[in-house]
């Protein structure tokens, strides 16, 4: 494969992801429509963290035979620049890692008469901060879908 075809499969990749994103998005959406916050349906969070691991996966590092690829911000409307970097925060330090400063955890140890008794308390982190802005994001990767076509 020479650079112009890696080039190509790296735009043709993010495209898939971002429109896989878009389509569960788009299922998660439906669901919470019939059904308000998805209650009774216990995919509907580990939906919508894929989603948005879709969603990042062009924005990170992809190794090639010939060089490395990530797709910039170009593409990325204005009006969305922070919901897109809140994503991939949520991305690195969430969805698919878990980062203990976001976890904030504090470990208290008391002894007692019957021995060492340890307890920690951490932020509780779901991955779903971002569901209600579910609109917001889908409008997000329509209009970087967009531009990328255009361009």
């Amino acid at each position: 494969m020479n650079l112009q075809e890696e080039q190509y499969v790296h735009f043709v990749s993010s495209t898939d992801n971002l429109n896989n994103a878009w389509q569960i998005l788009q299922n998660i959406k439906q669901i919470l429509q019939e059904n308000k916050q998805g209650k009774g349906n216990p995919l509907v969070g580990a939906a919508f963290r894929f989603a948005l691991i879709e969603y990042s996966k062009p924005y990170k590092c992809s190794r090639g035979i010939i060089k490395k690829y990530k797709l910039n911000n170009e593409h990325v409307p204005i009006k969305h620049s922070k919901l897109h970097g809140r994503i991939l925060d949520a991305r690195d330090e969430i969805l698919a890692h878990s980062d203990l400063t976001v976890m904030e955890a504090k470990v208290y140890i008391t002894n007692t008469e019957h021995g060492r008794f340890v307890q920690m308390g951490q932020n509780v982190i779901y991955g779903t901060e971002e569901l209600p802005n579910i609109d917001a994001i889908i409008d997000l990767i329509e209009k970087t879908l967009d531009s990328m076509y255009i361009g």
